[in-house]
């Protein structure tokens, strides 16, 4: 790996089809379109590239979820990274998030260069008690040698009242918190569905090696990311587009990136010590196209560090949750998502006892299996339905019809029972979970069934709980989730 090669070199040499490509000659501009529901954003020429995106946020689960104490987001969303090229970042957030703080009210928004080749919108935000300000500024123009457009973010946060902020320690602020067009994929289908995009991010390390982060929503542990100076991180491969970030003038060394295992956003952390807060903050990053032959080295040379050995109990696969299904599927943890869905997952919860069998079943030779000697609860566990968890839209949604076969041996106390439960991710539960009859002592496979009524107000996900309560052993199998509408 040509390691002179990662860093942004606006001088590229220029021919053959890219001297063609050099030929566009951008013009940007702010401008602000009206109708019922105005819009505003920059342009290439007649080509919306980037939109402000100020709205509130209401819809009850998914992207309250994403963007938790934030209902009105500051965003540029939709943003293309090509001349004639479709959106592939859909939002860059415009403010930061402290530990009290949270930049969410806009106090200024300044354009310059507007009809040139160098358009610089600058954004002023703070958050309502003005104890933390950040003026970031967004200068975007075109790399011809990229054949990509380039937004160059400055920011330059101050701190009103250090003391107060740090509390008396470091503050981790999260400068931004990107995410991808048509990422993740959909994790069941259904008409109309979309088309995901990428398998990997993958970023140059200090040590010299590219480093996978695989795209799949088990993966957790994969290690800090230690990015090179002027490193890049970038979202691969896509023959059209490859979205990438580089952090500029020391920022690598204080950034904290992670992949979020939900929505594959990137959570970009900034700590500061208590004694630099009294200081301008001043990270340096920006976003363009990595060029295709670059994209695909990377994509080439990106290695997949071992996961940490106590996750899922240091087990190297785990069943997959699909609608209709005899659990013969499993999510390798260490490697990408493969095909078009980007699929969810059983773990087991409560007590011990809670195995993937490969050797019983109803239909196949595969079963999600509890055996143990207590009298509590153990269970197979999967948070995997609703619109939060990238499905189809909930709104026709009139609840679900589930079913699952279940087989005891020897089972004392209540016994095996299919559950399931509306609820919030992260939140206390409001909601009980629903829970069909109970098999107990030994029986052949026995059907549970369960009807969901239409989710509540608050939330479009469902968990689902398959359960021993008392001792023995049970396999359940041929699971199917019908939604109802």
């Amino acid at each position: 790996m040509n390691h002179a090669a990662a860093v942004l070199i606006p001088a590229l040499a220029v021919s053959g089809a890219a001297a063609a490509r050099a030929a566009h000659t951008p013009v940007f501009t702010w401008q602000v379109r009206g109708d019922v529901n105005y819009r505003q954003g920059i342009y290439d020429g007649a080509d919306l590239i980037a939109v402000l995106d100020m709205s509130t946020v209401d819809e009850p689960m998914q992207a309250l979820m994403f963007f938790q104490q934030v209902p009105r987001p500051i965003l540029l969303r939709q943003v293309k990274l090509a001349p004639g090229g479709k959106p592939l970042v859909e939002a860059i957030q415009l403010y930061w998030k402290g530990r009290d703080a949270i930049t969410t009210v806009l106090d200024g928004l300044t354009v310059e260069g507007s009809g040139t080749e160098r358009l610089t919108v600058t954004f002023t935000v703070k958050d309502p008690a003005d104890a933390v300000r950040v003026v970031r500024t967004l200068t975007v123009t075109y790399d011809a040698a990229l054949d990509s457009y380039v937004y160059d973010l400055r920011d330059r946060a101050t701190i009103a009242t250090p003391e107060k902020v740090s509390q008396g320690g470091p503050v981790s602020f999260e400068i931004c918190d990107p995410w991808l067009h048509d990422c993740p994929a959909p994790s069941q289908r259904f008409p109309g569905m979309w088309k995901g995009r990428y398998r990997q991010y993958a970023y140059e390390s200090r040590d010299g090696r590219v480093i996978s982060i695989p795209h799949n929503h088990v993966v957790r542990g994969i290690g800090q990311v230690t990015l090179k100076p002027d490193g890049v991180f970038a979202a691969l491969y896509e023959p059209d587009g490859c979205p990438a970030i580089q952090f500029l003038d020391g920022t690598a060394d204080r950034t904290r990136i992670s992949m979020c295992p939900w929505g594959y956003d990137i959570h970009i952390g900034y700590p500061v010590p208590p004694e630099a807060l009294a200081a301008p903050i001043t990270p340096h990053f920006r976003f363009f196209r990595l060029p295709d032959a670059r994209a695909r080295a990377m994509n080439a040379a990106a290695v997949i560090p071992p996961v940490n050995p106590s996750l899922f109990n240091g087990a190297k696969e785990i069943p997959m949750y699909e609608r209709v299904s005899s659990f013969e599927k499993g999510l390798v943890i260490e490697q990408p998502h493969a095909g078009d869905l980007d699929p969810w997952f059983w773990v087991p919860r409560d007590e011990k006892g809670a195995v993937w069998d490969r050797t019983v079943g109803r239909t196949g030779a595969s079963s999600l299996k509890i055996e143990k000697e207590t009298d509590g609860v153990a269970t197979w566990y999967a948070i995997c339905e609703g619109q939060g968890y990238f499905t189809e839209p909930w709104t026709p949604c009139k609840g679900y019809e589930i079913s699952v076969w279940v087989k005891t041996k020897d089972v004392s106390g209540p016994g095996a029972s299919l559950g399931a439960c509306y609820h919030i991710p992260n939140v206390t539960p409001e909601w009980p979970v629903a829970c069909s009859e109970r098999v107990a002592g030994t029986k052949e496979w026995s059907r549970l069934t369960l009807r969901m009524g239409p989710p509540p107000k608050d939330t479009s996900i469902m968990s689902l709980h398959l359960q021993l309560t008392g001792k023995g052993a049970c396999w359940f199998d041929d699971l199917e989730v019908k939604m109802l509408k």
